[in-house]
Order: structure tokens, then sequence, then C-alpha cells
């Protein structure tokens, strides 16, 4: 067991050490061929956004078809133009269609004529190609801590040194655990967010629904696997 848990633990730390997930990145002229009501993507403040599903939704708003293929910053803002920007709630709802973001080119200078003349030019032309592709969860935390704390304690109550904590106390308290995060963020928060399509005023709650929904979902998942394999052996003599 305790070679298996060193295994777990070792391939956590592979997993942590080479994760790296971006967001997809799309130029303006990518969007715009995007612009028909099958195939519809639009750019705000940056971003990308396919509102291809959502088009038939909103006509009984606005029709926003036109919208299709462009950059709807001031449009969004203003409602195409009355004047009026959308309530709170539309800025959430849009966030569940965001696909990535528009990409900032590496500006690259291919020949200086006169470089004494354009030096103080040339000193101000930024030559990044970094995007504000930044992950908006956080996944070491909750996969590396909950691991930890799951197989230590493991390996204490196995070793007597909890006390009067026995397996069976220690499997009552995860099972329970496992239960409470399943109603809570999985099944709960997850029928929160669907109810959220029907009633758009729920965006207008301030409480980030879809993060801890992703958070504690990953903590329910190590929570699983890990106690599938600390109960292999019961688990098999069952099957038989």
């Amino acid at each position: 067991m305790k070679k298996l848990i060193v295994l777990i633990l070792t391939f956590v730390l592979i997993f942590i050490g080479r994760y790296s997930v971006y967001a997809q990145s799309y130029t303006e002229e990518e969007v715009s061929e995007h612009n028909i009501t099958s195939d519809c993507w639009v750019i705000y403040d940056g971003d990308v956004y396919d509102l291809t599903n959502y088009l038939s939704a909103h006509d009984r708003y606005l029709d926003i078809r036109e919208w299709c293929g462009t950059d709807i910053t001031n449009a969004f803002e203003t409602k195409d133009g009355i004047g009026r920007d959308h309530k709170t709630s539309s800025y959430y709802l849009l966030e569940n269609y965001n696909i990535g973001n528009i990409g900032k080119e590496e500006i690259v200078e291919e020949e200086v004529v006169e470089v004494e003349s354009n030096s103080s030019l040339v000193g101000n032309i930024e030559t990044e190609s970094k995007t504000d592709n930044v992950l908006p969860y956080n996944i070491v935390i909750p996969l590396l801590l909950t691991t930890v704390i799951y197989w230590v304690s493991y390996l204490l109550v196995k070793k007597n040194k909890l006390g009067k904590i026995s397996i069976v106390k220690f499997n009552g308290f995860w099972n329970s655990l496992l239960i409470l995060l399943f109603l809570i963020p999985s099944f709960g928060f997850g029928i929160f967010m669907i109810l959220r399509y029907k009633f758009p005023s729920l965006y207008d709650i301030t409480f980030d629904v879809m993060y801890w929904h992703v958070e504690l979902s990953i903590v329910v998942g190590v929570i699983a696997i890990s106690h599938f394999i600390q109960r292999f052996g019961i688990y098999t003599k069952q099957i038989k």
C-alpha cells in the first residue's frame, strides 16, 4: 500500500509540473469568418464569444444577427445604439459563451532605414508575444491538498496515531464528505447554473458559483479516486 501511495503522489506531482492550459487565441480575421447565424462569433472587449446557440433566444429582446463576425463592444454597451447598457446579469450570461480571446501579435521590425531618426519610435514598440491567457481556476491547490490530506490521514489511522479513530470511522468520514460535496457543489451548483439560463436575474448573485463548482468538483474527484484505491481490496472481494 505504501508503494501505491508513493506512486500516486509521484504521478500527481508530475502531472502538476507538466500541467499547462491556456485560453484559445484568435485573430480578428478568424472571427470575421464566422459571420452567419449558424456560425456566429463576436468580439467583446478583446474576448471571443460563440453566440450561435444564443441568437434565437435573444430575438425576443433584439435581433443581433448582424453582430456576427464583428466587434460588438460598443453595440453591446449601448444596446446597439439605444444608449442603455446591458444589466450585470447579461454580462455574466455572455461569459458562458466565451471561447477565447484576441491574441496580441508579436511586433517584429524587419528593416530600419534611419536608425537615428527612428530610434525613439523603435524604443516604444512592445515586442511581446504573450497573451492574457490566464486560467481562471486553480487545479494545484485542490488536487494536491486533497491528495495529501487523504493519504496522510489514512497512514496515521493505519498506524494508530490518531487515538480512537479507526479505519471504519475514517471511511465513514470520507463517505459523508463525498455525499455532501456531491450534493452541494456538483449537483446543487449544477442545477443553479442551469436555472440561470431560464432566469437571467440569478446572474446578479455575486457568489462565483462556476468557480466553486469547478474547484470542489476536483476535490470530489480526488476523494473518490483515492477512496476507490484505498478500498480496492474490499471492492474485489465484493465482486467475487
